[in-house]
């Protein structure tokens, strides 16, 4: 029962998305009741064709008939069928009634077509509506989520649940209304004609239905868990083909494409069974419907043929429309009933992208935060502490970086110098202690205005495909043409990009694809130029370069650090020794302090990388 409740609770939660059903919703079901309407009115019109065509004049149905007074009650419908299939059949010629009847199928037809197909735009108005909707809550989400939410997430499993998922719900939960509106509505008016045809064969109907309904539920219970084990499955196979690609190079250098292959051929395997269960238990609801609805219709072929021979209620062609009508009340039933199996995937799916959305990050403005309008003082690390989940990572460390001066963190890999420089721009937050800007936590900042004082330059050069002139704009969409290019001067960038195809308009790739990493790195730099920030954050930016590019980059470098707060993290010692003071952090720890000479002559760790690098 919590199972269904919330069940209920998720998909009427996804629905809210398509709106705005105060103003279609009625709309729709009145579309859908005229075309329902007219739809039977067609197929109830075999019953006076085959009047018509195979009866006997009645000379009591030949004497004039009056149109019946309304009132709300099954028996006026009864008597406005009786006196349709009077108004059909008598007082004319036979050619004239067939003639009649006819054009009354194709006026009734061409109007529930027409109604269908209005109420069918509707719809697909409402599904375009929720899919969008959808994914921009999601994608919007994952774009503020903090960066603690992707060191636990798989890539591939948020892509998947951003385009599979996505897919998953656009072909069932919309289509699953529609079908919820229209086919209920459909049995209704069915079973309403069918009462008013024979209240006592209607009643045997409604006590023998039950029975295919509760063996269908029995098939489409057992079929959410196996949804659920298949979309995580599918995520991990995303999240392999990103690492494949991302790592080819070193797949390739150790030769390990059968490894590859074999992991992925596993997990392949593992999502076939999966998907192989899940498809025979949902397609089987379709065949054992159609069986049951097959044993349900001899029943009462059976049962209303009886009643039919004894001359009780109903005559021969009535009794034919009545088959038919039932057994076109099982298509709806049927519907329904493949519904139900349908939407467990949809379930699981739209349950999956809820949970990004409403997954809460970590790194919020306080109540109450003010805006950092500008960086006046200092930057001061009171006893930072700061662990990944058990694993404490930064354990006490206290350093001040004046205004204007530049502070090297260097140390053995895995000490936390980086994790110490992401503090600051509240990628994480600390555990115990604070970092101040100006006498102030920068917790009493919003998370925007700190950021916004800030520049960041990695060792990763972070590209996106787009043309070299909007990657450097990025961090200021309104910059002029040239502004631009004198930031690009700067980082040492200007040359290079002129000589490229299309100058500042050429496309650079899936993430610089398309330039060397020295070149990469200048634009990125180009690109905390043209941001200007106060305060600069360099983590190792030219560690990955060549002899050549280190010098093109450092040279930028150094002309963006002029009369800049910097804190650089550094591997090469050569690059930092003009640093106004160097932090050695090693375990978490600051171990050494103190400026390029002062720590050399000291003797310890400093100066012991120095030597190991010469």
């Amino acid at each position: 029962m919590d199972d269904f409740r919330e069940g209920l609770r998720i998909y009427f939660r996804a629905i809210k998305y398509a709106g705005p059903f105060s103003r279609l919703m009625p709309l729709l079901v009145l579309v859908l009741l005229v075309a329902i309407v007219f739809h039977t009115m067609s197929l109830a019109s075999m019953a006076p064709t085959l009047k018509v065509l195979f009866g006997t004049p009645d000379t009591a149905s030949m004497l004039s008939k009056e149109f019946p007074e309304f009132q709300p009650t099954l028996s006026y419908l009864k008597d406005l069928t009786s006196w349709g299939k009077w108004y059909l059949v008598s007082g004319r010629d036979k050619l004239d009634s067939l003639k009649l009847i006819c054009t009354l199928i194709f006026i009734s037809v061409f109007i529930a077509n027409a109604c269908f197909f209005v109420s069918k735009y509707i719809a697909a108005y409402f599904k375009a509506r929720m899919i969008r909707k959808l994914r921009v809550d999601a994608f919007n989400k994952l774009t503020y989520q903090d960066l603690a939410y992707f060191s636990n997430e798989k890539r591939g499993d948020i892509i998947s649940r951003l385009t599979n998922d996505i897919y998953e719900v656009e072909t069932t939960f919309m289509p699953a209304l529609y079908t919820m509106i229209r086919q209920p509505l459909n049995i209704i008016f069915i079973f309403i004609v069918l009462f008013t045809m024979s209240v006592k064969l209607t009643v045997f109907t409604l006590l023998i239905l039950p029975v295919s309904g509760g063996v269908i539920g029995l098939i489409t219970r057992r079929l959410r868990k196996k949804a659920k084990k298949g979309q995580s499955l599918l995520g991990g196979i995303l999240s392999q083909i990103d690492e494949t690609i991302g790592g080819m190079k070193i797949i390739k250098s150790f030769n390990a494409e059968s490894k590859v292959h074999k992991k992925f051929l596993k997990e392949n395997l593992r999502y076939q069974r999966t998907l192989w269960s899940i498809d025979y238990k949902k397609d089987l609801a379709s065949p054992v419907s159609q069986i049951l609805g097959t044993i349900v219709v001899t029943i009462i072929l059976y049962f209303g043929g009886s009643l039919v021979l004894e001359g009780d209620m109903l005559n021969p062609e009535d009794f034919l429309v009545y088959i038919l009508m039932f057994g076109m009340m099982l298509t709806p039933l049927k519907a329904l009933s493949s519904i139900a199996s349908i939407l467990q995937r949809g379930m699981v799916s739209v349950k999956r992208i809820f949970e990004i959305i409403d997954y809460q990050p970590k790194i919020l403005d306080a109540q109450g935060a003010k805006e950092l309008s500008s960086f006046g003082t200092s930057i001061l690390f009171d006893n930072v502490k700061f662990s990944y989940e058990e694993e404490q990572v930064i354990k006490g460390v206290n350093l001040e970086v004046k205004k204007g001066t530049s502070l090297a963190l260097v140390g053995p890999s895995g000490g936390g110098k980086s994790t110490l420089a992401d503090l600051v721009p509240r990628f994480y937050d600390v555990l115990e202690g604070a970092i101040l800007i100006d006498g102030k936590n920068i917790k009493e900042y919003t998370v925007h205005s700190v950021r916004d004082k800030m520049g960041i330059v990695s060792q990763d050069s972070v590209l996106f495909n787009d043309t070299i002139y909007n990657n450097i704009a990025f961090g200021k969409p309104g910059a002029t043409k040239e502004e631009v290019e004198n930031a690009a001067r700067i980082a040492n960038a200007h040359d290079f990009i002129l000589q490229q195809e299309n100058g500042y308009e050429t496309e650079i790739g899936d993430h610089g694809s398309r330039l060397s990493g020295g070149q990469r790195q200048r634009l990125s730099i180009a690109r905390a130029v043209l941001k200007n920030p106060p305060i600069l954050i360099l983590d190792e930016a030219t560690s990955a370069l060549d002899t050549e590019s280190e010098k093109l980059v450092q040279d930028a470098l150094n002309k963006l650090l002029q009369n800049r707060t910097s804190i650089v993290i550094a591997h090469r010692l050569s690059t930092i020794r003009n640093a106004d003071q160097i932090a050695v952090i090693k375990e978490g720890q600051v171990a050494e302090l103190g400026t390029h000479e002062e720590l050399l002559a000291k003797d310890g760790i400093y100066a012991g990388m120095k030597e190991l690098q010469g």
